[in-house]
């Protein structure tokens, strides 16, 4: 029998008794009797009214977060109504990768792909809590948070409600971990030459993009008065670069490799280390950045297009988002998918390739490389562990160690 059908009898078979105990005249069994029809009947009223007026809040600090950085969920739970609460439950799912920072509030679900949060409140009349947890990210992706469910059991045990979806579901993108490349400086000298590698190449006075503050050193004719007059401060013109320095990054790992294997992906994970770390980089000396892949994409699916962010602040993170959802296994072979960059590259672009590939490069991928290389300044890194590479004549390769865990990385170098 389930709560309720006990629920249901213990109530008639009091009403019964009461019944029996008035009309014989028992006091004590009638007013007992009676007692426990009306917490009965209290619990039943509690229960039914238990999620009225009742409203719940998650929020997540940042939607978007650094593989390092802490994020913050505030829950918040009010109560309109004079009806106070003890022993409120609220439950919900989270994927895999989330650590919270208190522990006795997640039960580990090992079989599934998600863990369990659950914490309990009680409010008291027109009350409103607020609890923060921490929340830090162990890799990279996209995690999602589920529904929270609330569920109240009446303080007698008679009666148990639930809601399933108090608050919508949310997700959480962690970026690639971001670390120092020593030896940076030789690959950016074969890529750009001694000429400076900040700031654009020229402005074009007849395209502008908005103003900013007036700055001492700005010539006059760059004043912008109108929007001086709205500001209240002196502003002037700031004009967009008639010709913007772009580098082409395409990450490729080979679809013969066996990507479950604990080996190549460690590789991939350093290899994604090191297109973030050079994607932070670039946009912060103000190039233009362009992403391909032969991996699959949560995104794009087994046909990942090239990826060419805005300009700007949300560069950075439209590329490392991609990053981020970025799967463990290639989708096509590296010399498909560098070809349709290929078809959108500018002519004398800049291009990086980072590859996985161990021993020698597949012959037609080396083939398509000392083409590019021809046409335009173009590096390759690979992922190796201990040594196992071969040098492709025609090709000017840098070379990561992919013998160290990804997530013990504190720099990588060159060589």
């Amino acid at each position: 029998m389930g709560r309720r059908s006990w629920v249901a009898f213990w109530g008639i078979s009091f009403a019964v008794l009461a019944l029996y105990a008035g009309l014989r005249g028992q006091l004590v069994a009638f007013l007992g009797s009676l007692v426990m029809l009306t917490a009965i009947g209290s619990a039943y009223l509690w229960n039914r009214t238990v999620f009225k007026k009742l409203s719940v809040e998650r929020t997540l600090n940042r939607e978007r977060a650094e593989f390092d950085a802490v994020v913050t969920m505030d829950l918040g739970i009010t109560n309109r109504k004079l009806l106070p609460l003890f022993g409120l439950k609220l439950e919900n799912t989270f994927s895999h990768g989330l650590e919270f920072a208190d522990q006795a509030c997640v039960e580990a679900n090992p079989v599934q792909d998600y863990d369990i949060f659950s914490d309990y409140f009680h409010l008291n009349w027109y009350e409103r809590l607020k609890r923060s947890y921490e929340i830090r990210p162990k890799r990279r992706g996209r995690f999602e948070l589920g529904a929270a469910a609330l569920s109240y059991t009446d303080p007698f045990g008679f009666f148990c409600n639930e809601q399933k979806e108090a608050t919508a579901a949310q997700q959480l993108i962690v970026f690639p971990r971001v670390v120092p490349i020593q030896g940076q400086s030789a690959l950016d000298t074969h890529l750009f030459g001694s000429r400076p590698k900040e700031g654009w190449i020229f402005t074009d006075p007849l395209n502008l993009v908005g103003t900013r503050p007036y700055e001492p050193w700005d010539p006059a004719g760059k004043i912008n008065w109108k929007a001086s007059a709205r500001h209240l401060r002196m502003q002037v013109n700031v004009e967009k670069p008639a010709f913007d320095q772009e580098i082409y990054l395409f990450l490729d790992q080979p679809p013969n490799l066996d990507w479950w294997a604990r080996e190549v992906s460690n590789n991939l994970e350093v290899a994604i280390i090191a297109a973030a770390s050079l994607i932070t980089n670039y946009t912060e000396a103000g190039y233009q950045i362009s992403l391909g892949t032969n991996l699959a994409s949560r995104v794009h699916g087994f046909r990942p297009k090239p990826i060419k962010a805005d300009l700007g602040r949300g560069q950075r993170s439209q590329l490392l988002t991609s990053l981020a959802l970025l799967q463990g296994f290639s989708a096509e072979s590296g010399v498909r998918a560098l070809g349709r960059l290929q078809q959108a590259m500018r002519p004398g672009s800049t291009m990086v390739v980072i590859t996985t590939a161990p021993g020698e490069l597949d012959e037609a991928f080396a083939r398509l490389l000392r083409r590019l290389a021809a046409k335009s300044p173009l590096a390759v890194l690979r992922v190796v562990v201990d040594g196992e590479y071969q040098r492709t004549p025609g090709l000017k390769e840098w070379f990561l160690d992919g013998g160290q865990p990804w997530d013990e990385l504190g720099a990588l170098e060159l060589s």
